[in-house]
């Protein structure tokens, strides 16, 4: 009887504790989901930095192109054109940066998605899991209930004797 109560109190145990790590995975799964949209709000940033740096890139080349035809007219000229020279070497340089940062943003997100997959097939096995002990669990409450009620027969034979 002692030995059965035991089992089932450590069937208990066993489930509180699934339910526990269940519980910590769904955390887990909303603070990655949470990550994952800082990271697509960090790329979408990025993105649009991108497309300005380009825009700005090419409005760059343009005057280049402009500076080049009119460089002999004067010295503040040639001034303006290097001006726009390091200016476009700037932006390149953050044409680059914004490129690596827009790559590493993309990689942390896959990365982010990948793990907030494996969680989430976590968290479907630690819920079968504890369907399955709840189950077992039920069917030795009713095996005690059985039992309890057999003890009882028991002892009512027990007494009559």
């Amino acid at each position: 009887m002692d030995k059965i109560r035991e089992k089932i109190n450590s069937i208990r145990a066993e489930a509180d504790a699934a339910i526990a790590k269940a519980d910590a995975l769904e955390a887990r799964i909303k603070e990655l989901e949470q990550e994952q949209i800082q990271s697509e709000r960090e790329i979408v940033s990025l993105t649009n930095k991108n497309k300005q740096l380009e825009d700005d890139l090419e409005v760059a080349h343009e005057k280049i192109k402009e500076l080049k035809g009119n460089e002999e007219e004067d010295l503040d000229v040639k001034k303006e054109h290097e001006s726009a020279q390091r200016k476009i070497a700037l932006l390149e340089q953050e044409l680059e940066d914004s490129d690596r940062a827009l790559k590493e943003s993309t990689e942390n997100f896959r990365e982010a998605d990948v793990k907030a997959e494996q969680l989430e097939k976590k968290v479907e096995q630690l819920t079968l899991q504890i369907a399955e002990e709840e189950k077992k669990n039920e069917e030795l409450e009713n095996k005690n209930r059985e039992l309890n009620e057999q003890l009882e027969e028991f002892s009512k034979q027990l007494d009559e004797i």
